[in-house]
C-alpha cells in the first residue's frame, strides 16, 4: 500500500464519529459503547497501518540517508 492509502477521509470520519449517530441510542450497552469506540478504532487502524508501512518500506531509506549525512559531515558512526 502507499502511504496515502492511510489518509482518513472526511467521509470516514463522518461515518465513524459519534455525532453521526441519532441523539438517543437504542442499542444495548455493548452496542452503544461500540458507537463511541468506532472513531478511535478508525484512527488506531490507520495509524498502526501507517507505522507498519513506514517501518517496512522506509526504514532502510531513512537509515541510509542518515548514514550518508554523517559521512558527508566527517562523522563516523559507531
Amino acid at each position: 500500500m502507499a502511504i496515502t492509502d492511510y489518509t482518513i477521509t472526511s467521509a470516514q470520519v463522518n461515518a465513524a464519529h459519534v455525532e453521526a449517530q441519532p441523539n438517543i441510542l437504542q442499542g444495548t450497552a455493548t452496542q452503544n459503547k461500540q458507537v463511541f469506540d468506532k472513531y478511535c478504532d478508525l484512527i488506531t487502524e490507520h495509524f498502526n497501518g501507517l507505522i507498519a508501512e513506514l517501518n517496512t518500506n522506509l526504514s532502510p531509506v531513512i537509515d541510509n540517508s542518515v548514514l550518508e549525512l554523517y559521512t558527508s559531515l566527517g562523522w563516523i558512526p559507531d
